[in-house]
């Protein structure tokens, strides 16, 4: 492990405080909706979902560590607007649960793509594509099994409809948060 303890912790609350605005966007869009309370719900959202998004922050901040040394010339004030970047990204795919597939992804795409050539590299890319595919995957999943639905406008993609677009959206979220943390921490 190279994150210490206290890192991961950081990276977990980051995630869940972050799916809580993200999520809580949805639902109140109509983007989203639930269909259990056999769980606590925090705000928006059925206590696991934090709990997912966090631990998956967390990985990811670790699985970059293992991928290559994280650019030194990261700076927190980077990292803060990387974070701002994807959230708005998310809150975004709320905002436009109802338009059209095509310019709603191209929009999305574009954010990222825009987020990672200014604070992103190789391995960072390597993070996010494994977040755009095991996310949705996940997603269809817990879709499956009658936990949550999307909006029909956007249900497109076996029960997730645009969930792709928040993982793209999320990708680079821990690598950056990885990379401004330990070049903050290596300042110390």
């Amino acid at each position: 492990m190279r994150l210490r303890p206290s890192e991961l912790l950081f990276f977990f609350v980051l995630g869940a405080a972050a799916s809580l605005v993200g999520d809580h966007s949805h639902v109140v869009t109509g983007t989203t909706r639930y269909f259990t309370e056999a769980v606590p719900f925090v705000w928006s959202s059925p206590l696991w979902f934090p709990v997912l998004v966090g631990a998956a922050t967390a990985i990811l901040a670790e699985l970059r560590l293992h991928l290559g040394t994280p650019r030194a010339s990261v700076t927190v004030r980077q990292g803060v607007a990387g974070v701002a970047a994807v959230l708005g990204s998310y809150v975004l795919t709320a905002l436009l649960h109802s338009a059209p597939i095509v310019p709603t992804t191209t929009l999305i795409v574009a954010l990222a793509t825009v987020t990672w050539c200014v604070l992103g590299d190789g391995p960072g890319a390597v993070c996010g594509v494994l977040a755009a595919v095991i996310g949705p995957f996940v997603e269809i999943g817990i879709a499956a099994a009658g936990v949550f639905a999307y909006h029909d406008d956007c249900d497109q993609l076996f029960g997730v409809g645009r969930g792709w677009c928040r993982c793209i959206s999320r990708s680079e979220w821990s690598r950056r948060c990885s990379e401004s943390w330990r070049s903050s921490a290596g300042r110390r």
